[in-house]
């Protein structure tokens, strides 16, 4: 359950990072660089060693990370106070320095609120969910402290994703409590496909693809008048996870700027189910990850889409997608929470590593790097 967005929730990149020298000198393939929350602490998650970015005492949970800092909100009681703060430095950066730096302060936002089941930051701006999955959700947007809408629900439907957009509007998906896809856009219901049954586990704003050199010059291009400042991409709401009509098995169900589409399965992978549950803005497109099942035993097996095709991974797994990656050095993978040890796992359908130092209270929710994982699931 997952929800996301460009720009902030940029939120969550992950890739596997360059080799490293093992002290005997043989060559170490190195994981990505994992962000998350545990036992009412934020931590750090490299090469196999966690390091604390917020000191005991505080119980605080990650919301989100982005270019240059990260976002939460500590629990006082009932009550939640929003953060931020800068991203660890890297080892060795700045003048002088060696080895990790001390982290940064948590730089408090002026209120506080009811603590929410899942939320989204953009700016001064706040997304609250409330009951999630209560069947009887409610969802509040803030800004500069003042409500600027709510909205609350008693019909039984659920919320699997929450985001706001990089400058205005947000988005709301789920299910329905007739077991039909639901989908809102600033308030406003997205008619889902007619008799189809499913769920939506991914909301993100994704900014329109790179044009190549040479494409879309505008007048001032083509006078030969340089830009004084850079245009601003266009981003557009997309929402993502799984349905099909009447008792058919699942597939991928995408909603974007065309409207409402499905990836075609591939020929020579499992012809079961599909269940994307994590998403990612890529250039110009919603990347996914998540599970094909086979269709007689309902063997899962590592799934992927990177906005043009889709992948299935040969090796079988289970579990709960925290993060992924479709374009990793190493190929595509996903980060798996376990209900029992090993608590969490990389996946690449060739191998299954075990995650070293995290716990059953660990929760992954963003990895840093050149690819972005689903946005991180709001406790």
């Amino acid at each position: 359950m997952v929800t996301l967005r460009a720009g902030l929730t940029v939120l969550l990149a992950v890739v596997l990072g360059s080799s490293a020298q093992a002290e005997d000198g043989t060559s170490e393939k190195k994981g990505p660089t994992l962000y998350g929350d545990g036992g009412g602490r934020l931590w750090k998650w490299e090469s196999g060693e966690k390091s604390f970015l917020t000191p005991e005492g505080r119980n605080v949970v990650l919301g989100g990370v982005g270019e240059k800092e990260l976002w939460g909100w500590a629990l006082e009681g009932d009550q939640a106070r929003f953060f931020t703060q800068k991203l660890p430095k890297k080892e060795g950066s700045g003048s002088g320095s060696q080895g990790p730096q001390p982290a940064s302060p948590l730089i408090f936002d002026p209120g506080r609120y009811p603590a929410p089941d899942r939320a989204d930051r953009a700016g001064d701006r706040l997304l609250l969910v409330y009951g999630a999955l209560s069947g009887q959700p409610r969802w509040e947007v803030w800004r500069g402290g003042k409500k600027l809408a709510a909205r609350a629900y008693d019909d039984g439907r659920l919320v699997y994703a929450a985001v706001l957009s990089p400058e205005e509007g947000w988005m709301i998906a789920g299910r329905a409590a007739d077991g039909t896809p639901w989908l809102e856009l600033s308030g406003a219901d997205v008619e889902v496909p007619e008799g189809w049954r499913g769920r939506l586990t991914v909301a993100a704003w994704v900014p329109e693809a790179e044009k190549k050199e040479g494409e879309g010059a505008d007048n001032a291009a083509s006078s030969g008048t340089p830009e004084k400042t850079p245009k601003k991409k266009p981003v557009h709401p997309w929402a993502a996870g799984w349905g099909a009509p009447g008792a058919a098995p699942p597939r991928a169900l995408l909603w974007g700027p065309d409207g409402w589409v499905q990836p075609q399965p591939t020929e020579d992978g499992p012809q079961g189910g599909v269940y994307p549950v994590a998403g990612s803005p890529g250039d110009g497109v919603l990347t996914l990850g998540g599970w094909q099942a086979e269709a007689a035993t309902g063997t899962l097996h590592p799934w992927f889409w990177d906005g043009k095709a889709a992948q299935t991974a040969a090796g079988t797994a289970d579990g709960a997608v925290e993060a992924f990656s479709v374009k990793g050095k190493g190929g595509a993978f996903l980060i798996v929470r376990h209900p029992t040890a090993p608590w969490h796992t990389q996946e690449d359908g060739k191998e299954s590593q075990v995650l070293d130092n995290l716990g059953p209270d660990d929760r992954v929710v963003a990895a840093t790097g050149a690819d972005a994982p689903g946005a991180a699931p709001s406790p």
